[in-house]
């Protein structure tokens, strides 16, 4: 899977540089494009490539006061 491990590292160096919505976007490519796991249970790609992403979405998430 060498467009998986493109994808990847991509996605690492945009979260290097604070680029968090766009990490994310690549590995939710990285994700639609990782070796399918079996019914029960996501494979170890899809696994790295969902944590990865959600990890970027909570650190852009923007924080709005009221007041």
């Amino acid at each position: 899977m060498c467009k998986f491990t493109e994808f990847m590292c991509k996605g690492k160096k945009l979260e290097a540089s604070r680029l968090y919505r766009r990490a994310a976007e690549a590995y939710n490519y990285a994700y639609s494009i990782s070796e399918n796991g079996d019914s029960k249970s996501l494979s170890v790609q899809e696994k790295i490539s969902k944590e990865a992403a959600n990890r970027c979405l909570a650190i852009s998430k923007i924080k709005i006061i009221e007041g």
